[in-house]
């Protein structure tokens, strides 16, 4: 039941994305101008959908999600010594990403940047841009889900098992790949870049709702639920 539920609800993303606040306008709507006896309802609706993403607007709302995911500590940057192989997961906040592996190029030098994805040709592109040589940047297209990179890694450590290697994702990924990784034995380092653009974190601009805080709380919202499916599913430890 729950897989066919998430099944519908994925494509129509997290309360705070673009996509869910047309639906759930049109929703409102549809009450409110399609039968008099609930015109009430929607309205009452469309006021509350409007508060909602005002509140998750605000700045402090939206760190306060991001740092109530489990093992927010997690997201620090590790120290890292010698480094053969740099793997970069594809997903939300690309420039973070990019920032994070292009800062640990110019630190360590791997001899190889893998960014894995459906849409990785974006990082393959940028990172470039960003200073990584294209010479070392290599790609694989195949690994479409946060568990199908995790694999990726698992067979390449297999492999290579002498390698130094390390992972960047979102630090906001943190905790789920973190516990994919752990739950596969996987002992690597993980780098939780920035988000691309980050909310400000005190004064009154706290309550300043702002777009980027929207897509903060989106995003983080996301990492929750992601979370409690995968527990769910068993792939992560309870």
């Amino acid at each position: 039941m729950i897989d066919t539920l998430l099944s519908i609800v994925k494509p129509i993303d997290a309360p705070g994305s673009i996509p869910f606040l047309f639906l759930a306008l049109a929703a409102g709507l549809v009450l409110r101008f399609g039968w008099r006896r609930t015109r009430a309802i929607g309205f009452a609706w469309l006021v509350g959908v409007v508060v909602l993403y005002l509140i998750l607007a605000m700045p402090l709302v939206a760190n306060g999600i991001a740092s109530s995911l489990p093992g927010a500590a997690l997201t620090a940057t590790p120290n890292i010594g010698p480094l053969d192989t740099l793997v970069v997961f594809d997903g939300d906040n690309r420039r973070g990403r990019v920032h994070a592996a292009a800062e640990l190029f110019g630190h360590l030098h791997p001899q190889a940047i893998w960014v894995l994805g459906r849409e990785a040709d974006w990082l393959r592109n940028e990172l470039p841009n960003a200073g990584v040589p294209s010479g070392v940047i290599r790609m694989d297209q195949a690994t479409g889900t946060t568990r199908e990179q995790v694999a990726w890694v698992e067979r390449y450590v297999g492999r290579e098992p002498r390698l130094h290697l390390a992972i960047v994702v979102s630090r906001l990924q943190v905790p789920r790949v973190w516990g994919l990784l752990a739950r596969g034995g996987i002992a690597v380092p993980l780098v939780g870049g920035p988000i691309d653009d980050e909310p400000p974190v005190g004064g009154a601009r706290l309550l300043v709702p702002t777009y980027i805080a929207l897509r903060v709380s989106r995003d983080a919202l996301y990492e929750h639920v992601a979370l409690a499916y995968y527990r769910h599913r068993g792939w992560i430890a309870q």
